[in-house]
């Protein structure tokens, strides 16, 4: 992909970002493109994987108001199962398989430290393959997104789009 088109593509998914739900019409013209090519481009994005839609919920909609940073070391053949058995825990919103001391680190939401313990203690407990959980409680949630870039980037890539 060429500089300019990717860098017109990061002005979309910046523009999807700051508002999932505005029109291509108001996309393309804050990109400088026409309507069509915005929804091409979007439509291109999500057949390669590189943007999915989802709806983000608040944990503390959810009465979810205690997050916590759980990392996981593994017998080494038993990693593949840990992971299947946390992959359907719903109090689980992140699970990344990792290098260093712990195999696994998850971002939980749980509606209490009691129900974190709970967790911890009896659903983690009970999985084979799990040696050591080491807990952090989050005290609190800074950000969390992941941008395209800056204004700047997107005024660069909406003028690279004028020209595109």
């Amino acid at each position: 992909m060429s500089s300019r088109s990717q860098q017109v593509d990061h002005a979309i998914v910046a523009e999807l970002q700051r508002d999932g739900r505005q029109s291509n019409v108001s996309i393309a013209k804050r990109v400088g493109l026409t309507e069509g090519a915005v929804r091409r481009r979007i439509d291109n994005l999500i057949e390669s994987g590189a943007i999915r839609f989802t709806v983000a919920v608040d944990p503390a909609y959810l009465d979810r108001d205690s997050a916590a940073i759980l990392r996981i070391r593994c017998a080494p053949h038993l990693v593949d199962e840990v992971l299947g058995e946390l992959s359907s825990a719903p109090e689980l919103a992140h699970l990344y398989l990792c290098t260093g001391p712990f195999d696994i680190t998850a971002v939980g939401y749980f509606s209490s430290n009691a129900e974190l313990r709970e967790f911890q203690t009896a659903r983690l407990g009970s999985i084979a393959g799990i040696v050591e959980i080491q807990s952090d409680v989050v005290l609190q949630v800074v950000d969390t997104s992941i941008g395209v870039g800056d204004e700047a980037d997107a005024d660069d890539a909406a003028a690279a789009g004028s020209r595109t």
